[in-house]
This record gives structure tokens, C-alpha cells and sequence, in this order.
């Protein structure tokens, strides 16, 4: 699913550009997430496993913008991506009411609105493909995410004890959260 080009204002007062990505935004979409897997321990993704080639991305945002369930926004801030949002409608008859948020933003544009921005845009599309049940998951210890996750109307429905274990050998709970659109 194709999300149209939008341009938002932040706090800062620099505008960013929200998009799908298109095959030509490849490598700044892999330089992305090295950035966010090397800046935070909550993505569930290692820095060493950042090893996306030119053919796995294109084939990554191909499905994306091709797929009638599932939508990736990226935040463009000039031809740097600092910021990425996917939604997942279920697919199934029972469940097609449900539909699952990811998101993850470089730190240089923490505390700029995106956040919000972003899952405000998912949440609209969600409606509109007739979801009624917004899903997420986070790491336990990552505050800046639930409280964003917090602030938008998810709540705690339930955890996967010990579902990450990091380098250090210390591990932290899945968090459950959920919305009601």
C-alpha cells in the first residue's frame, strides 16, 4: 500500500517529509536502520545484523508498496531517512479486524513529534481498511517508547517474560500493548 507524500512541521521548526520509500531509497533506508540498531538496545534487531543488500531492501519495499494489508512510512529529512513506521492488517477472516504498528526513529529526531505523527497516519489507515484493534509490542525498560505508546491510547495487555535477552546476557519482557480504534 502506497502512503501519499506528506510534509510535517516539527517542534523544531524544520519540516520532514512522510513517504513510502520507493526501490531508489534503498540505501538510505539500510543506513537507517544501522542507525537505530546501533543507537538503541530496544530494536530486535543487532547492529551485525544489519547486512541488507541492495536486492533484499528493494524486494523488502516492493512488498510493502505492493501489498493491499500492509503499509511502511518513512520519514525523509531531506534524502536522510531518521525515522520508519510499517502497519500489518491480519489477514485472516477471524482476526482481519486487527492490525500491528512497528516503528523506530534515529535519536536526532526524538522529541520532534514524529512519534505521534506517525502513529496518528497508521492509526487513520487502520480504520480505513476496517481495523478496529491497533497491536504493538516494545522491550521492557524502553520509557521514551511507552510513554509515546502510552500517550497515543495503547495499554498493557500482557507480556512474553524474558521474550529479549541482550549482549550482556540480562534479558527484558515483550510488552503487549493495545488500541481501540
Amino acid at each position: 500500500m502506497i502512503y501519499k507524500e506528506k510534509k510535517v512541521l516539527l517542534r523544531n521548526g524544520k519540516t520532514v517529509v512522510l513517504k513510502s520509500p520507493s526501490e531508489d531509497d534503498w540505501k538510505a533506508m539500510t543506513d537507517y536502520i544501522r542507525c537505530v540498531a546501533s543507537e538503541t538496545p530496544y530494536i530486535l534487531r543487532a547492529p551485525e545484523e544489519c547486512n541488507d543488500t541492495e536486492e533484499s531492501e528493494k524486494a523488502f519495499i516492493r512488498r510493502y508498496n505492493e501489498s493491499e494489508l500492509e503499509c511502511m512510512i518513512a520519514v525523509f529529512d531531506g534524502e536522510t531517512v531518521v525515522g520508519n513506521c510499517n502497519l500489518n492488517v491480519k489477514n485472516r477472516k477471524k482476526v482481519r479486524h486487527r492490525a500491528e504498528l512497528g516503528i523506530g526513529l534515529c535519536k536526532s529526531h526524538y522529541r520532534l513529534g514524529i512519534g505521534t505523527t506517525l502513529i496518528t497516519e497508521l492509526s487513520i489507515i487502520a480504520r480505513n481498511e476496517g481495523c478496529t484493534q491497533f497491536e504493538l509490542q516494545y522491550v521492557d525498560g524502553n520509557y521514551r517508547a511507552k510513554g509515546l505508546y502510552e500517550k497515543c491510547g495503547f495499554v498493557e495487555v500482557g507480556r512474553m517474560p524474558n521474550g529479549v535477552r541482550f549482549d550482556d546476557g540480562t534479558y527484558a519482557d515483550d510488552v503487549n500493548m493495545r488500541k481501540i480504534l
